[in-house]
């Protein structure tokens, strides 16, 4: 880590209590408060090197008072680091650091120490200390981290933007061109070959860094910071696969559901609050929105596994509308064979209805084996709704039988109105019928066009299947009906696993 001293006095300040003291053998005519924290100082030192400070000073000067008090809370950075600007102004020795030269930069800004009090004043100081850390990969990242300390001065300053522009320049570099340790000029080789790189004794022989090598040092900063970083990258003409590679280990690092099995084929995506490793799911659905923003539109790009869980994941936290359709349409253009199988599986096709069930025997991005199973559960339905209708049918013959001339005679409105009624379901099932009859017809001429290229080996599937190659012709109700109504099909379970119906029926 970068550092450069300052100041060449041994320590003059120490702490009681909430109270810095100077132990300079002079009583201090200056108290500045900070918080919780007092520093009674002198003038002379602080006047020399602030303009602000000698501002605040004159004024209070003019009033008749033995000691001037100053209440500074919102010093940038604090009592820590105004104790640093207190140092600096007494000569006493201190160091700059990646860690504190951001807060001090904006300090001195706010203190008005410039040129103008004192040559290599603090502002020129600090000024000369970032452009070092922004070198340095490591250096530069650290920086950016300490920014949000200070986030307003620091945004004033452009401090914020350098870190980013710094970091982009390094991230957006051919990896090819350099070597791990990256650190620029902080590289030491004593002469029996060891490298110390940041005091970190490492072998002389550099090793080739991937194209990776940055995803989890920024998968560390806050979104907002992380955000605009990958924006920087993205106007540096960076690959969109390493950006996409980038979003993907910040979303696995930062969206703990992202990687929780849910009852996908029961359509079950709750997830409990308190499952959510500490983060609530507002933040989490704020996080994966602003993620799935950021990533590049190119095809194939980013995998589609991973948009597929992402999708998962904007279910169980309940994304917004946009969000998901956003993943929607980029997963199934893009999607290989094997991942499409694998999205279709999610899918069950005994719940589909009528429009929906049309739409997937023409959708010719769908697997040949989807539409064959829609178009078996059509068929299903089919054969259910036609041995239904005949149920109600038999079993209003039979009640108006057994019903008798006593029945007409007690309630002969009752009866006839109740006639009416079962005539007009009867109308209804055959009107149902008749256009599921239709669908199906389509149907499968829609399946005969997808498979005339491959129309050997998928007549056997149909076979196996239990379809018929002929058209499917209207059911006479009078032929079908059937004589005993408990072996109505009810389940779906033996044509999954073979090809025969429970009644050892061919499908048609």
């Amino acid at each position: 880590m970068a550092c450069m001293k300052l100041g060449s006095k041994s320590e003059v300040f120490h702490l009681d209590g909430h109270t810095w003291l100077c132990s300079t053998g002079l009583q201090s005519d200056v108290i500045i408060e900070i918080g919780e924290t007092s520093f009674h100082l002198h003038k002379f030192p602080l006047l020399s090197r602030s303009e602000a400070l000698a501002n605040l000073t004159g004024d209070h000067s003019s009033e008749n008072e033995k000691k001037c008090v100053l209440k500074l809370h919102d010093v940038p950075g604090g009592a820590k680091t105004f104790l640093l600007i207190a140092k600096f102004c007494y000569g006493v020795k201190m160091e700059l650091t990646t860690l504190n030269v951001v807060s001090l930069r904006c300090a001195a800004e706010y203190f008005g120490m410039s040129e103008d009090y004192g040559e290599e004043n603090l502002i020129a100081q600090t000024e000369n200390f970032l452009n070092e850390v922004f070198g340095g990969w490591t250096d530069s990242l650290k920086a950016l981290e300490t920014c949000e300390n200070v986030l307003a001065q620091a945004e004033e300053l452009h401090i914020v933007s350098r870190c980013i522009n710094s970091l982009a320049m390094k991230a957006s570099a051919d990896p090819s061109l350099f070597s791990w340790p990256m650190q620029g000029g902080s590289d030491m080789r004593n002469p029996d070959g060891t490298v110390f790189w940041n005091g970190i004794r490492t072998s002389a022989k550099l090793h080739p860094v991937g194209e990776d090598w940055w995803y989890e040092d920024v998968s560390l900063l806050r979104l907002p910071l992380y955000k605009r970083l990958i924006l920087a990258v993205r106007s540096n003409d960076m690959k969109p696969e390493r950006v996409a590679g980038a979003l993907m280990y910040y979303a696995k690092r930062h969206l703990p559901l992202l990687g929780r099995e849910s009852n996908i084929e029961s359509g079950n995506f709750a997830a409990p609050r308190s499952t959510i490793s500490g983060t609530s799911e507002a933040d989490q659905r704020n996080l994966l929105e602003e993620l799935v923003g950021l990533l590049p539109d190119q095809k194939g790009v980013t995998p589609s596994n991973f948009l597929l869980r992402l999708l998962r994941t904007a279910m169980m936290i309940h994304a917004s509308p946009s969000c998901r359709g956003n993943l929607e349409k980029r997963a199934h253009p893009w999607l290989t064979d094997s991942e499409r199988e694998q999205l279709c599986r999610l899918m069950n096709c005994q719940k589909f209805s009528l429009e929906a069930s049309t739409h997937a025997t023409q959708n010719e991005r769908l697997p040949l084996r989807v539409t064959v199973q829609v178009v078996f559960f059509e068929q299903l339905r089919l054969r259910t709704s036609v041995s239904g209708l005949f149920f109600v049918s038999e079993n209003l013959d039979n009640s108006r039988n057994l019903s008798g001339d006593l029945a007409l005679a007690r309630n002969g409105l009752h009866t006839e109105a109740g006639a009416t009624h079962g005539r007009i379901v009867v109308d209804d099932m055959k009107k149902r019928v008749s256009e599921l009859e239709k669908e199906c017809l389509s149907m499968k001429q829609e399946i005969e066009k997808m498979g005339k290229t491959k129309l050997g080996s998928w007549n056997n599937l149909f076979r196996k299947f239990g379809f018929s190659q002929s058209k499917s012709k209207p059911v006479d109700p009078k032929a079908s009906k059937p004589t005993d109504t408990k072996e109505s099909p009810t389940s779906s379970a033996p044509l999954v696993n073979g090809g025969e119906h429970p009644n050892n029926e061919s499908v048609e």
